[in-house]
């Protein structure tokens, strides 16, 4: 019974033991395995004894066994002995797995069995090599790491925090890494910090440290919270990155930020050093600098009919060609949109200037090619100049002066010149005294419309007139609306005009009516009046002001390059026109760009071919095959054509032969006052060789 106990108390020793236990006797077979021992190495339970233990250790366990058995048979140890060893266990599949042995024996009567404890290190070699892993991480990490426990104070840092910080890890192990604050960071930037990080398990962003030597640094940080199993903070773990090289290159790169990203050309910044160092240059040189403010003329055109990438291509060519045409030491830069300035510099005098800046405007206006599709387009300049020493400013007061003398070279006519001078502030006070002394001439009424007839040549009959501002001045007398007009352009004043004349017209159309004349009036509406994005809605108030008046009875005159300044709000301000019933019309059709995409775009009904086209019509085939050309055009978009500028009968009579009924100017009637217009109406014959023509 004792036996039973003793045997049964081994058994059970057995079968608790956390390791994998084998009983082997004398000729190295298993008999006796524990439950855990079969677990281990893969077998089914008590399928082990009676098998070779060679079965379960590889082959380099042989000859441990057979040292053990020779050791332990011919000399059986006293006492317990145990051999710790590690191997290369066998499971029951064939795969090995890493495991500890400890061997010892023990004696049963004259028998002496080797007992084996056998432990499988697959999870510890995987722990031991993750963390190798992780401690080789964290010690060549570029980063720099810290560890800290719940309280916020340092456990451990790496080799990085040690070389960014400049403090080694005895210097700040147990402090709180507050010591490393630069000051730079409010309270309520660590507060919000903490809340953050507190409430979604992290932060990052950029904050401002101080090392060891009390240099301040900015520095990008990530703080994340790691957890307990029962959910309680047990440490923080900051990883940061030294971004001070990353801020030197980022205003390196800002510094060097000095051209333009589409042409490539310098642009302002680097436009503004150039001026500084070329005048220092000029002073000691004692020479002359020319600064060019250059704007192209009809840029934005070409822009909105082919798009942007055509106009990019336009700009990039533009800027080769000025490049090219400058000497070595000159500059041009982008400032932007379509205009740039170039910076000519050591010239001799004005006339040296003069023929550079003939040469850029050459180059820019030659066509250039955008691509297959397109074709070519062509662009003009219109150019400011202002010469220092002569006028004797800084860069920005030049740059300014370059500017205002480039508007003046626009109100010019465009495609052309002009040096500054010191008249252009007193020609400044002087527009704006004249656009005082207009205010004024509206006020008082001073301002008058003359009505030019618009006739069919064929039937004779009269189709409509023109009306024609005059300005009644008390002391020059009658004035031309190329007298004191150009002084209000792009103004304010220039629409209260333009509104003035078409109140007036519907005023003067409402009284023939009222007489039982039906005649139609055209009224011209400059370029910065029409484009103004208010113009259909005041139309709308004026038309309003005649509830008698039917809205075809009046008719819009926009000259060509005016529509075709925005081409886009001119065919939106010309639709919103023709919803309310006003028909519009394209004034000096030929002077511009004259493309068949912008009349198929513009809502317009008639086209009235400029006068310059009829003067020499009978005796110039160029411009007889222009016209031609147009009445075609005109007939197969479906408008109407009228020419201007009838002067001989002579113009009648071809125009007539080519197809184009309706004429207008002096040959049928000058403009005349409103009053003396019905008058003329009642006596006037077309010529009588214009009703021969077929």
């Amino acid at each position: 019974e004792a036996v039973r106990h003793r045997e049964a108390l081994a058994n059970m020793v057995l079968d608790t033991a956390p390791e994998a236990m084998l009983v082997i006797d004398s000729s190295g077979r298993i008999v006796r395995a524990n439950r855990h021992a079969h677990s281990v190495f893969g077998y089914e339970p008590g399928s082990l004894p009676g098998k070779d233990v060679e079965l379960l250790v590889p082959e380099q366990f042989r000859a441990i066994h057979r040292d053990w058995r020779r050791s332990f048979l011919a000399e059986p140890p006293s006492g317990p002995y145990a051999i710790p060893r590690e191997i290369a266990a066998r499971h029951s599949d064939g795969t090995s797995f890493p495991a500890s042995v400890s061997v010892g024996t023990a004696r049963m009567g004259d028998e002496t069995f080797v007992i084996i404890s056998i432990q499988d290190l697959t999870a510890r070699k995987a722990a031991e090599a993750a963390s190798r892993l992780h401690a080789e991480v964290f010690h060549h990490a570029s980063e720099g790491i810290v560890v800290a426990d719940a309280n916020g104070l340092i456990v451990s840092v790496n080799p990085a925090f040690t070389r960014i910080t400049g403090y080694e890890s005895h210097e700040v192990v147990g402090k709180n890494p507050r010591l490393l604050a630069s000051g730079r960071q409010s309270r309520e930037f660590y507060r919000t910090m903490w809340s953050t990080l507190h409430a979604l398990g992290s932060w990052s962003g950029e904050i401002w440290n101080r090392n060891k030597w009390g240099v301040t640094y900015p520095e990008w940080l990530s703080i994340s919270v790691v957890k307990s199993p029962d959910g309680r903070i047990s440490h923080y773990v900051g990883i940061f990155l030294d971004i001070s090289l990353m801020k030197r290159q980022e205003e390196a790169l800002h510094r060097q930020a000095h051209h333009d990203a589409l042409t490539g050309l310098p642009n302002r910044v680097l436009l503004a050093d150039r001026m500084e160092q070329a005048i220092e240059q000029t002073r000691r040189a004692n020479k002359l600098m020319a600064v060019a403010y250059i704007d192209l003329d009809g840029f934005k055109p070409v822009n909105d009919r082919f798009g942007h990438h055509a106009g990019d291509t336009l700009l990039v060519e533009l800027s080769r060609r000025m490049a090219d045409t400058l000497r070595g030491g000159d500059t041009v830069a982008r400032l932007g949109g379509d205009e740039f300035v170039v910076i000519l510099q050591n010239l001799a005098d004005a006339g040296e200037c003069e023929v550079a800046l003939s040469r850029l405007l050459n180059e820019i206006s030659r066509p250039v090619f955008l691509d297959e599709a397109i074709g070519s387009a062509e662009v003009t300049a219109s150019i400011g100049v202002s010469l220092y020493p002569l006028d004797n400013s800084d860069p920005d007061t030049l740059l300014r002066h370059a500017d205002q003398a480039m508007y003046l070279a626009k109100e010019m006519g465009r495609s052309r010149y002009c040096l500054w001078d010191p008249d252009f502030n007193r020609r400044g006070l002087a527009r704006r005294g004249a656009e005082n002394e207009i205010w004024a001439a509206l006020r008082d009424s001073q301002f008058v419309l003359f009505y030019q007839p618009k006739v069919n040549m064929r039937h004779g009959t009269l189709v409509g007139a023109e009306a024609l501002i005059r300005w009644n001045h008390p002391d020059r007398g009658l004035l031309s609306p190329a007298a004191f007009l150009p002084l209000i352009e792009d103004a304010e004043l220039e629409a209260e005009l333009g509104e003035w004349v078409i109140r007036t017209s519907l005023a003067q159309i409402s009284r023939w009516s009222a007489e039982g004349n039906a005649v139609p009036v055209s009224v011209n509406i400059a370029a910065g009046h029409l484009l103004r994005p208010d113009f259909a809605d005041r139309l709308k108030v004026l038309l309003a002001e005649f509830p008698h008046v039917p809205p075809r009875m009046l008719q819009i005159e926009v000259i060509e390059t005016a529509a075709l300044e925005d081409i886009n709000q001119a065919r939106q301000t010309l639709e919103a026109c023709q919803s309310l019933g006003v028909g519009g019309a394209l004034d000096d059709f030929g002077t511009g760009y004259s493309s068949l995409t912008y009349l198929r775009h513009l809502p317009i009904d008639t086209l009235k071919i400029d006068q310059s086209f009829i003067r020499d019509l009978h005796n110039n085939a160029e411009d007889l095959t222009i016209v031609k050309g147009v009445v075609i055009l005109a007939a197969g978009l479906g408008r109407d054509v009228l020419a201007e500028g009838i002067e001989k009968a002579e113009h009648g009579e071809v125009l007539l032969s080519i197809g184009c009924e309706l004429g207008q100017g002096y040959r049928i009637a000058p403009p005349l006052p409103a009053d003396q217009f019905l008058g003329w109406l009642k006596t006037w014959q077309p010529d009588p060789s214009w009703g021969k023509c077929n």
